[in-house]
């Protein structure tokens, strides 16, 4: 009974408070929000109809100036163009004996009209048709030219007319579009038919001119026009006559009564029997005409008067309703204030300050909440009084827990109730919940720094390291060391046995550098096969005991990681280079690392399994080699780069087949030209190899087109490119290869990109482009064969055309190495390839290679590399198409 009755009392509350102040007041907002937004609409309507109007008076005004600039305009015209009235069939004695002598002054003050009227259209919603008409008008009344006569000049003056009375016409239409009244609406429509009426009454007189002046089918075709114009001009008129209110009718008919009859009896005559008034009265037709078109002009005003007055009277209306309403919903919001403020100070008032204790509790503020009001405010007070004290306790067992004191009183007393329970229970797991959390972060946290194979730490891990170790070097005076270890032959351990063992390789090789490196130092994968050593305190002494101290260091790990292990049932071998960098004052961690790889680099460049540290004469050179590239890129901008060409011969013809392009320097500063050996290293470090070679590959395509039309033994010849590692990996090589080709627009079987032995084995990438470039057509060559990793049982695997013989092969004396070269040769003929020997100096070399069968043969034997336009096509004395040449004769 007690909760059943205080529910009733408060449901009554609720819905007081929603009736006196919500319900009143969302009400009257609609109401009052609708109402002024078609108020608002409706006066924005008004006003933009005036302003359309406004519009269309202007541009007619700007209409009817120009219907009275084009008669005398064209009267002057010809006047001045004695061909064009010839043109048109007039004499021009006949325009001469009119003696028209204010027709200058004519013209002159209907120009002035139109430019005025112009002036006052750019100030309208017509603007842009004004500024339009104005440009139009600039280049009528320029002087007449041999491309435009003076006939054309009448035509673009009566389309510009024309284009004007549109244009008005468009406004009036969007005028009365607009919503308005009927007394607007029929005004705008009053304006559009004098405005009709009055754009055919400003054509007639000029055509009406056109047609006495015009004979042949000239005159012809303009009588048919004036014909149209003056029907259309009679059935606009009466439109006016009859549909339009009376003061416009007055207007109209003043302008087109007895004082202007003559230019209505001369048109009538004219467009129904052809009657041709004689040429004497036509200075009496224009003055009539003026005048009509003055008159005109004022009918066309006064319909706008009206219109504009109608609708400012409308406009009017709708802002005094609009004022009105304003007024009457001031007044019903104010009614619902004071009605509010009654309920606020009777009954709203304890329920706001139960609602402030409400929000205070809610913001975590335990407030004392106090009783006052209705039965059912106190009520509900109560509630939030018990509820605040549950509060407080529950704060007490949080604070209990937050501090870690999960044995308190305050963390083992349950609250009162099924809700203490619940929230003894909550405390409980909770307690559980934040021990698996820290557990959990810790695992997560080790996760994130350290490797997952080798459970080494990680790179982000080993940047961290490496930055607080230098700056406790900074701070305590003594100096940090950083090792980078690289590993020699991993990828073939990991393509020939698989994943799997090579990740069981690196989890030995981390365990076994763990174990010779001194305790403090830290192992970290740096990512893929690369680890470093963090020393974090050098060992003491002078700068060169150190440095032995960490060579004999980065030996042991050497040792260490070059020692065989057991995988997959095989004896496997890794190396190592290391590079090692010492840290000095203000070392960063991003240079010591650059510092250590730089070493590493100097180390596999020494012939791996090395230790080397960066020292000064490395920087030195590192120095120099920025400079260089630095030097290269801006020869790659300014074009200081050239191409040589050496001849590449084919002993079974005994002629020069092909050419091998060769890059030189044309280095400022230096007096000879640089060759590849000084300047491709350094782009190999670095993206910009594949600028070089983009290059290359631009310009020897465009050579061949040069020389072929140049004609001669030049012409037709193949070239051979050097194609870098990097560049054959990069995504862009197949279309720089194509760009090349198309550009020049040379067949790509012409083109054979030389690469080197090592490039298959270290690019994962080269073999899928390889097999791109031979789809495309063009020919694929291993340079410097003999020398690197591959085997000759590969190459029927290989996407090759041409093995290119080492030059150390073909010049050793070397009983062994002419038998490899002899082998080299068969193997290829027997997998279909063909074989270029390199650095043929001496006959005798010729000699043996005539005698293994080898394909094709360059060296300084045949020509060195030459600017292209230096270059001869040797060919071997004796030699005839198709026939071998014989050793004696290359001796020759």
């Amino acid at each position: 009974m007690p909760r059943t009755a205080r529910a009733g009392r408060s449901g009554s509350l609720q819905r007081r408070l929603l009736g006196m102040l919500l319900a009143p007041v969302l009400g009257l907002a609609l109401f009052g929000g609708t109402a002024v937004h078609d108020r608002v609409e409706r006066v924005r309507a008004v006003d933009a109809a005036v302003a359309q109007v406004r519009a269309a008076v202007a541009l007619d005004a700007v209409r009817l100036g120009v219907a009275q600039e084009v008669t005398p305009a064209l009267l002057s015209g010809l006047l001045a163009d004695d061909a064009g009235a010839r043109r048109l069939g007039v004499d021009p004695a006949v325009l001469d004996a009119l003696a028209l002598p204010d027709l200058p002054e004519r013209l002159s003050a209907a120009r002035t009209a139109v430019d005025t009227a112009l002036v006052r259209a750019g100030g309208t919603a017509a603007a842009r048709e004004a500024g339009q008409a104005a440009e139009e008008l600039r280049r009528l009344r320029a002087a007449p030219r041999a491309d435009r006569p003076v006939e054309a000049l009448f035509t673009e003056y009566r389309e510009l007319a024309e284009r004007l009375g549109v244009q008005a016409a468009a406004h009036l239409r969007t005028g009365r579009a607009q919503g308005l009244d009927g007394a607007t609406t029929s005004a705008i429509g009053d304006l559009a038919r004098v405005s009709r009426a009055a754009t055919l009454a400003g054509a007639e007189m000029p055509l009406l001119l056109a047609a006495l002046l015009g004979t042949g089918p000239a005159g012809e075709a303009v009588r048919a026009r004036f014909v149209e114009a003056w029907g259309g001009y009679r059935e606009a008129a009466g439109d006016v006559v009859g549909s339009c209110a009376p003061e416009v009718v007055t207007a109209w008919s003043a302008a087109t009564g007895s004082a202007v009859r003559a230019v209505d009896t001369t048109a009538a005559a004219l467009a129904t029997a052809g009657q041709e008034p004689p040429l004497e009265r036509l200075p009496a037709l224009l003055a009539a005409n003026q005048r009509r078109d003055t008159g005109v002009g004022a009918a066309v005003r006064v319909a706008a008067d009206v219109t504009v007055a109608s609708a400012t009277a409308h406009a009017d209306r709708a802002r005094r309703e609009l004022v009105q309403l304003l007024l009457v919903t001031a007044v019903l919001l104010a009614a619902s204030l004071a009605a509010t403020l009654v309920v606020r100070a009777s009954l709203t008032r304890p329920l706001a300050r139960l609602a402030a204790q409400a929000r205070a509790v809610g913001a975590g503020e335990l407030v004392d909440v106090a009783e006052s009001g209705p039965e059912e405010v106190r009520t509900v007070a109560r509630g939030l009084a018990a509820a605040v004290d549950g509060l407080r306790r529950l704060r007490d067992q949080a604070q209990a827990v937050a501090a870690g004191d999960l044995d308190s009183e305050a963390a083992r007393r349950p609250l009162d109730g099924p809700l203490g329970e619940v929230v003894h229970d909550s405390v409980g797991r909770l307690i559980d919940a934040i021990h698996d959390r820290e557990r959990l972060r810790a695992d997560l946290s080790h996760q994130a720094s350290h490797d997952a194979l080798t459970l080494l730490p990680n790179r982000a891990r080993a940047q961290a390291l490496l930055e607080a170790a230098l700056r406790r070097a900074e701070r305590e005076g003594h100096r940090s060391a950083l090792m980078f270890v690289d590993l020699d032959r991993f990828k073939q351990v990991n393509d020939s046995l698989g994943h799997a063992a090579g990740d069981e390789l690196l989890r030995v090789v981390s365990q076994r550098m763990g174990a010779v490196v001194r305790g403090g130092d830290v192992v970290c994968r740096f990512g893929g096969d690369e680890f470093v050593v963090l020393v974090p305190v050098a060992p003491p002494g002078a700068e060169a005991v150190v440095l032995e101290g960490l060579r004999e260091l980065g030996q042991r790990l050497v040792d260490a990681v070059c020692a065989p292990l057991e995988l997959c049932g095989r004896q496997v071998r890794v190396g190592a280079s290391v590079g090692v960098a010492l840290s000095g004052a203000g070392t960063t961690p991003e240079q010591l690392l650059h510092d250590a790889d730089a070493a590493t680099y100097r180390a596999k460049a020494a012939g791996r399994g090395v230790v080397r540290v960066f020292d000064e004469r490395l920087r030195a050179e590192l120095s120099e080699r920025s400079a260089t590239e630095g030097a290269l890129r801006e020869a790659l901008e300014r074009g200081q780069l050239v191409l040589h060409y050496q001849p590449v011969l084919d002993l079974a013809s005994g002629r020069t087949r092909g050419v091998e392009a060769l890059v030189r320097w044309r280095r400022p500063g230096h007096r000879e030209l640089v060759g590849p050996d000084a300047f491709v290293p350094v782009a190999e470090r670095s993206d910009l190899v594949c600028e070089l070679g983009r290059w290359a590959l631009r310009e020897a395509a465009a050579q061949l087109v040069r020389w072929d039309a140049e004609g001669g033994d030049r012409a037709g010849l193949a070239v051979a490119v050097n194609v870098s590692g990097r560049h054959l990996a990069a995504p862009r090589l197949l279309e720089d290869v194509r760009t090349a080709l198309d550009a020049a627009g040379v067949d790509p079987a012409r083109l054979t990109v030389e690469i080197t032995e090592t490039v298959l084995v270290e690019e994962p990438l080269a073999l899928e482009h390889l097999r791109a470039l031979r789809a495309l057509g063009v020919r694929v060559a291993i340079d410097d064969f003999g020398t690197g990793y591959t085997s000759i049982g590969q190459l029927s695997r290989l996407p090759v055309d041409v093995l290119k013989i080492d030059r150390s092969l073909v010049a050793s004396i070397d009983a062994g190495h002419a038998a490899l070269v002899r082998l080299v040769v068969s193997a290829a003929h027997g997998f279909g390839l063909g074989v270029v020997a390199e650095g043929v100096e001496e006959p005798h070399q010729l000699a043996q290679l005539a005698a293994t069968s080898c394909d094709a043969a360059q060296g300084h034997l045949f020509g060195r590399a030459v600017p292209p336009d230096e270059l001869a096509t040797p060919s071997l004395p004796g030699a005839r198409a198709g026939e071998r040449v014989p050793a004696q004769g290359a001796r020759g």
